[in-house]
């Protein structure tokens, strides 16, 4: 059994200030509203993209017999699970958290370097070949491919600004001079 607490002590939180009222929480930071929200919707445009390309494979690059290649396995299994993954930190992000925004920004920027380094290094392919497949804009899977590397690299760009440009929560949101 344990005495009564003094008056004006709260047991189970913080003690109440001076005037009886209870300490302010501290505000969390949070990521930069409008960065965020261009690096959440360039992340969803940039999944989308993903998207396309696998949809592209899974119609086109089947062979004459029906079967698809290892390169037309990799790469609708690569744009449907870059897609997935892109789509959460994207959340996280428009939700303005710091840690979704540097997710993402990571994310994307493993992308974009998997694309010009990891592939020609798989497949054996000739880097002046892989520049010109990505930024050749040749086919529809080229333009795709394209367009998702620029938006990849504008995604991380600006979810490292939202992450590193921090606004304060709402809690200490006042106006001067209050």
């Amino acid at each position: 059994m344990q005495p009564d607490p003094p008056p004006g002590f709260s047991p189970y939180g913080q003690p109440p200030r001076a005037g009886g009222l209870p300490l302010a929480a501290r505000p969390r930071a949070r990521a930069n509203g409008v960065a965020a929200v261009v690096a959440g919707v360039l992340a969803l445009l940039t999944a989308g993209l993903f998207v396309c390309f696998a949809l592209y494979n899974v119609v086109h690059a089947s062979g004459p017999d029906g079967v698809w290649s290892s390169v037309a396995v990799v790469n609708v299994v690569g744009g449907v699970l870059g897609a997935a993954l892109l789509a959460v930190p994207a959340g996280f992000t428009f939700a303005r958290r710091i840690a979704g925004a540097w997710t993402l920004c990571a994310l994307c920027s493993l992308y974009v370097v998997a694309v010009f380094v990891t592939a020609p290094l798989l497949w054996g392919t000739p880097l002046s070949t892989q520049l010109r497949f990505v930024l050749g804009f040749e086919k529809s899977n080229g333009a795709v491919v394209g367009l998702a590397v620029l938006c990849g690299a504008m995604t991380a760009v600006s979810a490292a600004v939202a992450g590193s440009v921090r606004s304060p929560g709402k809690a200490a949101a006042t106006p001067p001079g209050r």
